[in-house]
């Protein structure tokens, strides 16, 4: 998901942020998110920047969030019940 995205949700979520000053150049941008007590550092660059799920679903687990209900595809799961060729014909509906 997008930064801009996963930020705007973690704001609906009663989460705060503090931007960690850097110098330039030198490594990703971080920014410090607060919600009830609890922290996580969470690189967050541009608003277009992609988040890597498994940063997504370790900051929510910091912050006491259910990460199952970021936004993002929900359709991950992938089907095993059919089988496709090389050509996209399917085989053992």
């Amino acid at each position: 998901m997008e930064s801009a995205t996963f930020r705007k949700w973690l704001a609906e979520h009663g989460c705060h942020f503090d931007t960690e000053q850097e110098k330039r150049g030198i490594g990703h941008a971080k920014v410090t998110v607060h919600r009830e007590g609890r922290k996580a550092e969470v690189p967050l660059g541009g608003p277009r920047q992609i988040v890597d799920a498994h940063i997504v679903r370790r900051a929510c687990e910091e912050l006491g969030l259910d990460w199952s209900e970021s936004p993002g595809p929900k359709g991950r799961a992938v089907r095993r019940d059919r089988r496709f060729t090389m050509d996209g014909d399917r085989r053992g509906s």
